[in-house]
């Protein structure tokens, strides 16, 4: 390891980050709160809880940029790294695009022949796999009478997830020859530059194409690496989380006062960070299993198929409940049989070769 290594990540570092930690809560918390956002938004209900939307898909990013560059800076092999990312998101994502489809069949207006032969099946299949959801969003006469006809308007975010993953080697090989804080800083700029100017954009020209490139990977770049930030001030950050906390709260509650919306990342970020490393009661969740992602992707197609069959007309309360349990459970197989079995374990294939040796 050269000296700039050392810079990124040393022994201090490793062992304050790897400290029983929160980030199990945090997951389940944003993934229940995306799921609470979309039930309102499809069943055209006002909101009832009390994260804003955009909040839980930015941290989620906060989490990605800290957390999945600490991976890339303990084993900083790409092939390795990008093994890892698409074992740990593609099994469930794909299984759930095929299930999606099969559903459909049961649920089109369409004939079952009709079904099977149309072509938007197969875009929807080719697209969606591939993550470019936006492409093909819905399937051949699947939710025709729902107010959205999406059948899984979740999946947006895994396509800007894989770009990011695709930045994280480059923004490596920066910090590496680099001043870290400055090139961090004008990643970070340079994001939030582009996402105020599609906003700028939206609100003068109100065309939605600004809005869907505001959501996309340059716009959320600036989360991420808020993430990233922190991770590469760790020990310092948790010296100081406690003054940082209440200052970081100010700036987030005053963000479209003056200038301080610049500062909406990373104040976010350093919440999202204090609250994973300051409540140790919390560690209670990491016994359950991080099921957040089943839930994340399973929910949205549940809430559409009980609107299809008009349940949120007779009791807003028992779709919910069905909702959070139907997706609280799947997501909890989707963890144990899918997502856990498919992690890569490296081990496993030093000790095959060790007994083949």
């Amino acid at each position: 390891m050269n000296q700039s290594e050392k810079v990124l990540l040393n022994s201090r570092l490793i062992n304050q980050v790897k400290e029983a930690n929160n980030f199990d809560f945090i997951r389940f918390f944003l993934a229940y709160s995306v799921m609470f956002n979309h039930f309102s938004t499809l069943t055209e209900t006002d909101p009832f809880w009390f994260v804003s939307g955009g909040f839980r898909v930015k941290g989620f990013f906060i989490i990605s940029g800290f957390l999945v560059m600490f991976s890339f800076l303990r084993t900083p092999n790409t092939r390795i790294f990008f093994r890892k990312r698409i074992q740990r998101i593609m099994p469930a994502y794909s299984l759930t695009i095929l299930l999606c489809a099969l559903i459909g069949l049961f649920l089109t207006s369409l004939s079952c022949r009709e079904y099977l032969t149309s072509s938007s099946l197969y875009t929807y299949l080719i697209c969606n796999l591939l993550t470019f959801n936006f492409l093909s969003p819905d399937l051949p006469g699947v939710f025709d009478t729902n107010p959205l006809q999406a059948m899984n308007g979740s999946l947006w975010t895994i396509k800007v997830e894989f770009m990011l993953y695709i930045i994280i080697p480059i923004i490596y090989w920066l910090l590496k020859r680099y001043n870290k804080l400055v090139c961090l800083l004008l990643i970070y700029i340079l994001s939030f530059i582009y996402s105020t100017t599609c906003n700028y954009l939206d609100d003068m020209i109100h065309n939605p194409i600004y809005e869907f490139m505001k959501r996309q990977f340059p716009g959320q770049m600036m989360y991420f690496c808020s993430g990233i930030i922190i991770l590469a001030y760790f020990p310092v950050f948790r010296k100081y989380m406690r003054y940082l906390f209440p200052v970081s709260l100010f700036l987030l509650l005053g963000r479209e006062y003056l200038l301080l919306s610049i500062f909406e990342p990373i104040a976010l970020a350093s919440i999202i960070i204090t609250v994973a490393y300051g409540f140790k009661w919390l560690h209670v969740f990491n016994r359950m299993g991080n099921f957040s992602y089943g839930i994340f992707l399973i929910h949205f197609p549940i809430i559409q198929i009980f609107i299809h069959y008009g349940l949120d007309r007779y009791s807003f309360i028992l779709t919910l409940a069905l909702t959070t349990i139907l997706s609280t459970g799947l997501g909890m197989l989707s963890w144990k049989y899918i997502e856990k079995p498919c992690l890569y374990h490296p081990k496993k294939k030093n000790q095959m070769n060790a007994m083949i040796g």
